[in-house]
């Protein structure tokens, strides 16, 4: 039961806890004073709930029972735009697209309230206004660092980051305008908030084990890149980038840079130490302590832009997957078995970085179900896997049988060795019935052959 017990323990991060009301902050009209503390506190209240392997379930009532009783009232969705600038003469647009059509909160199609911050490359935030976005809207705000709110002892920032909260789905998306002549834009769309993902498709941790990439980059010619890294995570953190060529091979690594909650750390011309090259660039922060709340947690976007000419445009990071993340998909044919369970099954894999998904088929013997074709989902982390049916319910599919049963099974394999997958299952339903048992699966060959 160890695995399952960290599988459960792992997906217990997923906690959001709301922050203090800006709502009440105008009403009491200290909202223009507030603003600095109310963004705090949103940061406070994402950070206080890490996603972590290690932290318990049992927190969260106390965390419930506390917003309670502090009448918390806040936000539910997180969006970043990692860079945005009005330096020499360029400027910045955003828009803001409340895509919802319903509301448990509101009746009716719902407006969204929408927060921005501005925050420094020092970490400060800088300026903070509130919006008001219709259902379908796509709300354009045109310059948008002038048209932010300055907090107290802020307004200087001339190029930062945005931190965007919502309290209704919405995304976000920034023109750069760099040249005042040819107003020639380049397009960022918003990162989503990254501290609540499955691991799978956090794209902020950046540890030497699983970087983040920039797909490309060019000292050259007319062209040159720039990179700006956000860290995110409520700890200081060393950033070190590395420079490889197109071929793969490392050039050059830089030294690393600390960057401070919030902070971050700027490059106009990020691969000046090796002119005339290009590829691709990896992000790594050398310090994480994943058992530490503190942690630094890094996003980043790269400008590819020319010095003679109207163009630019943005690559944003990438989460590479761990280098022992073994690729997986594939068509997997084996047996499974338990006290209850003895069958020749069919897995086929698809697979997304570290994310699996795809179908379990019961092809012949006894298995627990009436069902006999499920999806699936999982992950291969730390080159363990664990995959678990989707479906909750069985032998529903048919209105003349007997009501359904809520059921769960899971497969998990500690290790991949060449081609064969093993390990242990647990099979669980309403009825009282459980099993444990074993699998080994064989991958057959590629889902989509060549005949």
């Amino acid at each position: 039961m160890r695995t399952f017990e960290w599988a459960t323990c792992f997906l217990s991060g997923l906690l959001l806890l709301s922050s203090t009301s800006l709502a009440q902050n105008r009403a009491v009209g200290h909202y223009r004073v507030d603003q600095r503390q109310a963004m705090q506190d949103r940061l406070r209240a994402i950070r206080q709930s890490l996603s972590n392997p290690t932290r318990s379930l049992s927190s969260l009532p106390i965390q419930v029972d506390q917003a309670k009783q502090e009448g918390i009232d806040g936000t539910n969705f997180v969006n970043i735009l990692p860079f945005v600038t009005k330096e020499n003469g360029a400027r910045t647009n955003i828009g803001i697209n409340n895509f919802s059509q319903s509301s448990l909160a509101r009746e009716d199609r719902p407006t969204a309230t929408v927060e921005i911050g501005l925050y420094d490359p020092s970490g400060n935030l800088d300026r903070s206004s509130i919006f008001s976005v219709r259902s379908n809207e796509m709300l354009q705000i045109n310059h948008i660092i002038n048209v932010l709110d300055p907090v107290q002892g802020g307004g200087s920032a001339t190029t930062g980051w945005l931190l965007i909260f919502s309290d209704e789905p919405v995304t976000a998306w920034a023109s750069v305008i760099l040249d005042q002549t040819s107003n020639d834009p380049a397009m960022l769309v918003a990162i989503a908030d990254q501290i609540f993902k499955p691991a799978a498709f956090v794209e902020s941790q950046g540890t030497p084990s699983n970087p983040l990439l920039i797909h490309s980059s060019v000292k050259g010619g007319a062209f040159k890149s720039r990179l700006a890294v956000i860290n995110i995570g409520s700890g200081a953190g060393r950033v070190r980038v590395k420079l490889f060529s197109q071929s793969g091979a490392l050039q050059e690594a830089l030294p690393a840079v600390s960057i401070d909650p919030n902070g971050m750390f700027i490059s106009d011309d990020i691969r000046m130490p090796v002119p005339s090259t290009f590829g691709p660039i990896n992000i790594e922060v050398e310090d994480v302590d994943t058992e530490d709340n503190t942690m630094p947690r890094i996003v980043a976007t790269s400008l590819i832009e020319s010095t003679t000419g109207p163009f630019a445009g943005f690559l944003p990071a990438f989460a590479l997957p761990q280098h022992t993340t073994a690729a997986m998909a594939g068509t997997w044919e084996g047996s499974v078995t338990g006290g209850i369970t003895n069958a020749q099954v069919r897995l086929t894999l698809f697979q997304e970085r570290d994310m699996l998904y795809g179908s379990l088929e019961i092809l012949s013997g006894t298995f627990p179900t009436t069902d006999r074709f499920f999806d699936i989902k999982g992950d291969v982390i730390d080159g363990s896997v664990l995959l678990e049916i989707q479906q909750v319910l069985d032998n529903c599919r048919h209105p003349d049988s007997d009501p359904c049963t809520v059921f769960a099974y899971r497969l998990f394999a500690e290790s991949i060795s060449g081609s064969t997958l093993s390990g242990d299952t647990v099979y669980i339903d309403g009825s009282g019935r459980s099993d444990s048992g074993s699998f080994t699966l064989d991958r057959l060959g590629a889902i989509y052959t060549s005949e």
